[in-house]
């Protein structure tokens, strides 16, 4: 039994360091100011060890900086969450549609998505994909703090993917994760 244990065991293991293997990336070449391309790609762990390291009065000057924010535009970081709530518990719904000469866009909840999108009429095209699971995950910090940790965690379960594309006639900006080390 205990070899059969073990067996399960270390096969296991390199499922779970294969899942802990994720790379987050961002992409961007601005040819409007005639410089190189910028590529960013960082493993996941790597973020979550960084943000550890963010000593508690920092993560508190954050979460504080934050609820100055939201006073400015007069809710607070609880009404925040109580009405990511309602948008979470709530059904597929466009939330923003944007119209006008430049510009064409929607935001809306799909599935387990936040989506922002443009229509190709619009002069910059957009295109969104944030998994609500990650920001529940940022929102359940103790005390009403942002929890980075779990929100990178919850991310590295997500699939291969793009998260944002931003293009215009100048500039692309491109963010994804997947399992790959270069782009």
């Amino acid at each position: 039994m205990r070899l059969a244990g073990a067996i399960v065991l270390g096969l296991a293991l390199p499922l779970t360091a294969a899942a802990a293997d994720r790379w987050f990336h961002v992409h961007v070449d601005d040819r409007s100011s005639g410089g190189a391309p910028v590529s960013v790609n960082l493993p996941l762990t790597l973020i979550e060890s960084a943000v550890k390291l963010i000593p508690e009065e920092i993560s508190r000057e954050l979460t504080r900086e934050l609820e100055i924010e939201l006073d400015e535009v007069g809710f607070s970081g609880d009404e925040l969450r109580e009405l990511w709530r309602e948008v979470r518990g709530g059904g597929d719904a466009t939330y923003v549609t944007v119209r006008d000469d430049d510009h064409n866009f929607n935001a809306r909840k799909s599935g387990d998505f936040l989506v922002v999108d443009s229509d190709e009429s619009s002069d910059t095209q957009i295109d969104v994909r944030f998994p609500l699971p990650v920001i529940d995950a940022l929102l359940s910090g103790p005390d009403g703090r942002l929890d980075f940790s779990a929100a990178i965690r919850t991310l590295a379960e997500y699939d291969d993917g793009n998260m944002v594309t931003v293009r215009d006639r100048e500039t692309t900006v491109r963010v994804w994760v997947d399992s790959s080390n270069a782009q």
